[in-house]
Order: structure tokens, then C-alpha cells, then sequence
């Protein structure tokens, strides 16, 4: 046996092996190239597809900016339409990029279509196996109607005092960063403060974020800071994965370890406790439905099955995730924009001053008494949107399939979709002429004239998808918008806010995971606050900033 493994066979071996890879390789690259030949997109060559043409175009943004920007850059860089298709492999599946509302609603709402795999391989580590962002069918529908409840918005309003406590602790940093005249990121404060909002909500548990460390709190922000990205737009992801999974592993564990335990606590004490709609609790309460459809008799149920119990665990993660990020960053722009724009920072002041009364310090103790008074801050509202417009948190992908048409509603054409990752840019949709005038102006007046619409996802703009459309909408939209309101109601007539990005050399190596880098493109858009992929979308550099505390007059 020995005497046939020779030098020369060895040899003829890898070079076989070899050999199959390169014709492996180069049937695949005829077939993504055949893929969207004729089809609209920028300029697209049979060796590179649609790589240089990317990169003549990113080239141009801010090194950092998040990835969900480019597309509106790269359809005007190159007079595109309102959808085209994109061909980044080997990095990354053919993109069809949308920018138009009938053709985002035909593969969102008119029918969902299911989410693409690199949406599970994303939360993989963020959520896990079941989590309610990336599966489908009979999984996402259970999960979604055991924790509708917990989202609703007549329980969310209950919810508004223990928010306060939390917003009060916020207050108390931000006025100590003000006395000591400091520079310091705003959206470390904010994303503190929207995980230990977000930690009630999901654990019902104090995570003390603002106040010091914690165990699932440091673990969580680490393993978001080493998400992918995707290697078309990080190509440092190809070859870092003996770093990067290791570590990832690492903290999937601590966290599950930490919410396991806290799930079993409940479990242990869930019959001396009255019923809860804590996100842990619904989790509990649908696996015991579960257990008694099943056998009829839960007596015997001694603790939760393993299966069942790492499904929830991957959920409260998502939560945690998907529950803080859009919240901390909508609270950082919108100081930011108000700061640019004093007319309607004195509007929404006015506001304020008309629901709650003259003196900011009793805000709390009136929310205490009816947090309904939320529900009148219209103009507050109006803002939000605005700011959601212009700096949405994230878009769904979804995945194309054989059969599966668009329409182009111009022309009737019929648009390909197997194969195809189908990706409504938020930002482009948000940013587009046809929808908005004057897309990149922060006009929250805009949004007035549909005031009678109160609804989170803002059902009379259509193409406003801040928390997507159709029944795979964000969950916890109505939370977002009452923590939203609640922050500024209890911020805004206290500080003045500065931003200082001119002053980031005095930030550098704060351990934030920001690089307070000033070389290169610091705009987009026109404006030197943007997006940047720091696991996800991120405020610019953290957003540098002042703060002051205001004169009452």
C-alpha cells in the first residue's frame, strides 16, 4: 500500500485537486457573470462583475460608512433607476438593490418572501438557532404571537415609569459630563441606557449598564463589534477567522450561559408569581402551553427542554440586540439635528412645555401619573420619523426564487429574482426625490400633514420602512417610539447639546472600539454626521460631543 503512495502519485494527486478547484472556480464564475448579463446595474466585466465599479464609487464615501449607504450613492454615481442588480461574487451572492415601494411591497407585504441565508449566518451569534429575525414558517409564528403580547402598546405604556428610573440615571451622567466640560461619545451613554431599558423589558432585570459593569452587557457589545459585515465591503473577513470565530464562540457562551440562567430562575419561581408579560416570562408560558398540548399534565414538568430552552435564549438575545441599537442611535441623531436646527429645537421645547408644563424637573412625576400624555407629543413624533428617515437602523434581505417575478410598474416587465438577494435600501427609499423633496433637509414638517397616523411604522407613508413593512415588521416598534419620546421629554429642555468632531484627537484610545480617525472623506450626504459599521450601523465616531446644562428662563 505504502509503494503506491509515491512522490509522483502524490504529486498527480494535488495537482488533480487543484485542477478541480480552478474548473470549479471558473464554472461558478460563468454562471454568476451569465447571471445578470442584460439586466440594469453599473458597469459589469466578466472577470471582476461588479467589484471595480463598486469600488470606484466607495472609494469616494467615508472609509467607515456602513454598507447600507452605498447603494443610493452607487445608483446616482451611475444615473441608475429605481432597482438594479449588483454582482459582487466571489464576495457575496448578486444583489438586486430597490428603491422603489410597489417593487419593495411585491417580495415584503403583497408576499413575504423568506429571509436570505446571510441574514441567519448575521445572528448567528446575536441570536442563535430559532431567533425571530431570521427563521420562517411555523417557528417565526409562534415565536411572534408567544411575544406580541409583550409588545403591546397598553402594556408598553405601563411599562413608562420603570423607563423614567432608567432615563433619570441618564440625566445624572449627562449632567456630570456637562459640569466637568468634557468631550465624551453620546452613544455610549444612549445604548447603556436603552440595554438596561431593554434588559426590564426582555429579563425583567435591572442590568445596572449605566452604572458599572456587567456580565451580559460586556459580552453582548463585544460580540457586536465583531460581527461580519460582509467580505465584499471587509475583505480582512476572509482571512480572520481563526481570531474572529473563537472569539465569537466565547461570548455566544457567556451570554447564553447568563440568560439560561436567568430563564431557569423564572421557571423555578413562576408558580409564586402572578402573571408577567416580560419577554422571559411569555417565553415560559409558551413553552408550557407547548407541554400541555402536548400531554395534558404539567405536573411532572420538572425544568425546560433543552431544545425549546436554547430558542429562547436565542430570542432574549435578539431582543437585546434589536431592542437597543435602533433607540440609542435615534436619540444621538436626533440631539444632533436639533443642535443644527434651533427653530425646531424650540418647537419641540414648546411642545413640551404645553403637555408637561413649564418645569422640566416635574416631567417625570407627571409621565408617572399618565404616561398617555406620549401620546400628544406630535410634533415629537414628527422629529423621530424625520430622524429615522434620514438615518434608518437596518433593511431586511430577502431571497429571490426560481419562478419568482417582480414587476416593474412603468414598464410591466417581468424582473428575475433566483438567485438574487432582494434588498430594499432603506436608506435610498428615505432618500429619494420622488418620495421626499428635497430628500437630505431635516424637515420634520414633512410628516405633519399625516399626523392622524400615530402608528410605529407610519402605515400612511409607504415609503417609509424604518421598521419594515408587512407582517415580518419590527416587533418592538411601539417600544422604540414611547422610549424615544420618553428620553427627549426628559432631556431636551434640560441640555444643550454641541457636537465636536473637530475635538475627536481628544478621545483617541477611550477603549470604545472608535478609531477617531479624521483622514480621508468625513462626509456623506452633505453632512459630517453618517453611518458607520461598527457591527452594525453606527452613529459616526460615537458622535462626539458637549454637553451643557441649559438656562431655565
Amino acid at each position: 500500500m505504502l509503494e503506491i503512495l509515491t512522490p509522483a502519485h502524490l504529486g498527480w494527486a494535488v495537482a488533480v485537486i487543484f485542477i478541480s478547484v480552478i474548473v470549479r472556480f471558473l464554472l461558478r464564475l460563468h454562471f454568476y457573470r451569465s447571471l445578470l448579463k442584460g439586466l440594469p446595474g453599473p458597469p459589469h466585466s466578466y472577470i471582476w462583475g461588479s467589484l471595480r465599479s463598486m469600488n470606484e464609487v466607495i472609494s469616494k464615501q467615508p472609509k467607515r460608512a456602513a454598507p447600507q449607504t452605498f447603494g443610493s450613492v452607487i445608483k446616482e454615481y451611475y444615473g441608475l433607476g429605481d432597482y438594479f442588480y449588483v454582482d459582487p461574487w466571489p464576495f457575496g451572492d448578486p444583489l438586486m438593490m430597490v428603491f422603489d415601494a410597489d417593487i419593495m411591497n411585491q417580495f415584503t407585504v403583497k408576499q413575504s418572501m423568506p429571509k436570505h441565508p446571510e441574514v441567519e449566518k448575521f445572528m448567528r451569534n446575536i441570536g442563535g438557532p430559532g431567533n425571530m429575525v431570521s427563521s420562517e414558517g411555523a417557528e417565526w409564528k409562534k415565536w411572534r404571537s408567544a411575544f406580541n403580547p409583550g409588545f403591546s402598546a397598553s402594556h408598553l405604556m405601563s411599562l413608562v415609569p420603570s423607563i423614567l428610573d432608567d432615563v433619570l440615571i441618564f440625566n445624572e451622567i449627562l449632567t456630570k459630563h456637562a459640569k466637568n466640560q468634557e468631550v465624551f461619545r453620546m452613544e455610549r451613554a444612549t445604548t447603556s441606557l436603552t440595554v438596561d431599558i431593554i434588559g426590564k423589558v426582555v429579563l425583567d432585570l435591572d442590568l445596572g449598564s449605566q452604572r458599572g459593569p456587567n456580565e451580559l452587557v460586556d459580552a453582548f457589545m463585544r460580540q457586536v463589534r465583531w460581527q461580519k459585515i460582509g467580505a465584499q465591503f471587509n475583505p480582512i473577513e476572509l482571512i480572520d477567522f481563526p481570531i474572529r470565530t473563537p472569539i465569537q464562540w466565547y461570548l455566544t457562551w457567556k451570554m447564553d450561559r447568563y440568560i439560561g440562567k436567568r430563564l431557569d430562575e423564572r421557571f423555578a419561581t413562576r408558580e409564586g408569581r402572578g402573571r408577567s408579560k416580560a419577554v422571559v416570562d411569555l417565553a415560559l408560558e409558551a413553552y408550557l402551553k407547548e407541554v400541555k398540548g402536548a400531554s395534558g399534565d404539567l405536573s411532572t414538568v420538572k425544568g425546560i427542554d433543552p431544545e425549546f430552552k436554547q430558542a429562547a435564549i436565542a430570542n432574549m438575545k435578539t431582543f437585546v440586540f434589536a431592542g437597543h441599537d435602533t433607540t440609542s442611535s435615534t436619540i444621538v441623531y436626533t440631539f444632533y439635528y436639533l443642535s443644527k436646527n434651533p427653530e425646531m429645537l424650540a418647537k419641540i421645547r414648546k411642545e413640551h412645555d404645553e403637555v408637561f408644563g413649564t418645569d422640566p424637573d416635574a416631567t417625570a412625576d407627571r409621565l408617572r401619573e399618565d404616561a398617555r400624555l406620549l401620546n400628544r407629543l406630535e410634533y415629537t413624533l414628527a422629529v423621530i420619523r424625520e430622524v429615522l428617515r434620514l438615518q434608518p437602523p437596518a433593511s431586511t434581505v430577502r431571497v429571490g426564487q426560481k419562478g419568482f417575478f417582480l414587476t416593474d410598474p412603468k414598464t410591466g416587465n417581468r424582473l428575475p429574482t433566483e438567485h438574487m438577494m432582494l434588498w430594499p435600501i432603506d436608506v435610498g427609499l428615505h432618500r429619494s426625490e420622488r418620495y421626499w423633496p428635497d430628500p437630505h433637509r431635516f424637515a420634520p414638517e414633512r410628516h405633519l400633514a399625516s399626523s392622524a397616523d400615530s402608528s410605529a411604522d407610519y402605515n400612511s407613508k409607504e415609503a417609509w420602512v424604518a421598521f419594515s413593512k408587512g407582517n415580518r415588521n419590527c416587533v418592538g416598534q411601539e417600544l422604540a417610539i414611547i422610549e424615544t419620546k420618553t428620553i427627549l421629554a426628559m432631556t431636551l429642555r434640560t441640555f444643550d447639546f454641541e457636537p465636536a468632531f473637530s475635538e475627536l484627537d481628544k478621545l483617541k484610545g477611550d477603549n470604545s472600539g472608535y478609531p477617531s480617525d479624521m483622514s480621508g472623506v468625513q462626509e456623506q450626504f452633505g453632512d459630517e454626521a453618517y453611518q458607520v459599521q461598527l457591527g452594525t450601523a453606527k452613529p459616526r465616531e460615537g458622535m462626539p460631543c458637549r454637553i451643557k446644562l441649559r438656562q431655565q428662563s
